[in-house]
């Protein structure tokens, strides 16, 4: 291989490395916010593994409903819920719009789960 293409190789290799770091964090940021409020109001019924106590708490780790449309885990979060295995508390008036966005992005993306990042902007419309 010519000198001139391993150093476009090698340059390459390191854009995309700065591009991944960038990503990873602008990811961190949103996760770290998202972690510190499970860990506070939610890991202690869902546990910190995201596996829930059967038939008690449900799982959030690899639960298709939290990975699936969004407006669902969002309006839980912000109302609560009463099912026959128990109750989630409301939480629209203790935690504000960025920390419930935060919140449903980490158990989004947490435990190998795999959605999109929830916004701000999205929960607010939720809220009215």
């Amino acid at each position: 291989m010519a000198k001139s293409n391993i150093v476009m190789l090698s340059v390459g290799s390191l854009i995309l490395g700065v591009l991944a770091v960038a990503a990873a964090q602008e990811k961190s940021a949103s996760w770290q916010q998202g972690e510190k409020v499970y860990a506070a109001r939610c890991a202690a019924c869902h546990r910190q593994n995201g596996q829930g106590l059967p038939n008690v708490f449900p799982a959030l780790a690899k639960n298709s409903f939290v990975t699936g449309d969004r407006q669902g885990v969002i309006q839980i979060i912000l109302e609560g819920r009463r099912s026959s295995i128990g109750r989630m508390p409301a939480w629209k008036a203790i935690l504000n719009d960025q920390e419930i966005a935060a919140v449903v992005t980490y158990i989004r993306q947490a435990w190998e789960n795999q959605a999109e990042a929830v916004t701000p902007e999205q929960v607010a419309a939720q809220r009215r």
